[in-house]
């Protein structure tokens, strides 16, 4: 009887010795322990590089579109060029969509001597509500500019009669994939540019079509 116990305790001894050695399947547990990690930096490195193409995308549409109205011969820009001028931002912002949730705000002010500059003319565009122009959103009140504006004194940050066309955008930007792991969520973006208009002194254009 004794024989027989200390041959099973042996085999037991032995087999679980050869257990522990035993690192089959090892790797595959050290899979499963680190996917949820990996697949978070793999969700993470692809949101990171659609928020920077989206901000690229947003700095680029705004810097174009005041470019293009700053190059117009035409004092008084028609509803035509204007539409033409907004549409072309929808074709700059592929492959993204931003027709749905954005917002783009167009303006033309007027330096006026010891005064603050003068909203001339004003246009929005989009769905996104809630959201003013940061320069003012009355024609004919006072526009705001920044600080990068020097104040030269009563709020004059533009010369008598120089004029300036900014254009701005605010887009409601909805990660893909990190938002619904709980990363991420939806933030606001907006990007803004400023440029003088070329070959007129001033240049207007309609506030709504």
């Amino acid at each position: 009887m004794s024989h027989l116990l200390t041959s099973l305790s042996n085999r037991l001894t032995s087999r679980l010795q050869a257990f522990i050695r035993n690192h089959r399947g090892v790797a595959i547990v050290e899979f499963a322990m680190l996917l949820p990690l990996l697949m978070l930096l793999t969700a993470g490195s692809f949101e990171v590089a659609r928020y920077a193409l989206m901000t690229q995308k947003l700095d680029r549409i705004t810097a174009t579109l005041s470019d293009l109205i700053a190059r117009s011969g035409n004092e008084a820009i028609t509803e035509t060029e204007i539409s033409n001028i907004i549409d072309s931002a929808l074709f700059m912002a592929q492959p993204f969509d931003i027709s749905d949730g954005s917002v783009i705000f167009l303006t033309s002010v007027q330096g006026r001597a010891g005064q603050a500059p003068e909203i001339l003319s004003q246009r929005a565009s989009g769905n996104l509500t809630g959201y003013n122009s940061a320069i003012g959103s009355t024609v004919g009140d006072d526009a705001t500019l920044p600080a990068a504006f020097p104040d030269a004194g009563s709020g004059e940050t533009l010369s008598d009669g120089e004029t300036l066309i900014i254009a701005e955008i605010i887009y409601d930007y909805s990660p893909y994939l990190t938002g619904k792991l709980g990363f991420f969520g939806d933030m606001t973006l907006k990007a803004r540019a400023y440029f003088r208009p070329r070959f007129t002194d001033t240049i207007t254009f309609p506030a709504a079509p």
